[in-house]
């Protein structure tokens, strides 16, 4: 009797394994994609969060006398716009009652140029958001913290 000594893998195992390693990877590069857009478009949400923490803090704390029409000065709050992201670019209005984060490149399904603003209303005491030319899908999405407007008294 003679023994058969097996060295390796046969072809077919070989040929099994790429097809398993290739489906796997067709299922997961689309999903990575999708994820690396998702981290991207989430830091301008909060940075405008940080921003509206910012000011209702300065709004609390500031003397009545510091405040105009109900809205703070640029030099009273403290807060200083990100400058070095990849992926937006924000400016503040010069009366800091506003702050804008435009999107610089493609991110996903959200166009460059795109635009999310955030606006404080001293009437009621809330921050108001608007939406560029982000279609409602895409926030939804994209998004789902940033649509919800606050309401007077929560």
């Amino acid at each position: 009797m003679f023994k058969k000594n097996r060295m390796g893998f046969t072809l077919i195992e070989l040929m099994v394994v790429i097809v398993i390693i290739g489906v796997l990877a067709a299922l997961a590069i689309p999903r990575f994609g999708e994820a690396s857009a998702r981290a991207r478009a989430a830091e301008a949400p909060r940075v405008l969060a940080s921003y509206e923490s910012a000011y209702l803090a300065a709004v609390a704390e500031l003397p009545s006398n510091l405040l105009t029409n109900g809205r703070i000065e640029s030099q009273y709050l403290i807060f200083e716009s990100p400058t070095d992201s990849k992926w937006w670019t924000y400016a503040a209005a010069t009366d800091a009652t506003a702050m804008t984060a435009t999107a610089s490149a493609t991110i996903g399904s959200i166009p460059s140029g795109s635009t999310l603003v955030t606006r404080y209303n001293p009437a009621d005491d809330c921050f108001h958001h608007a939406l560029g030319t982000i279609t409602s899908t895409v926030v939804n999405r994209m998004f789902p913290n940033f649509v919800n407007d606050c309401t007077a008294g929560s």
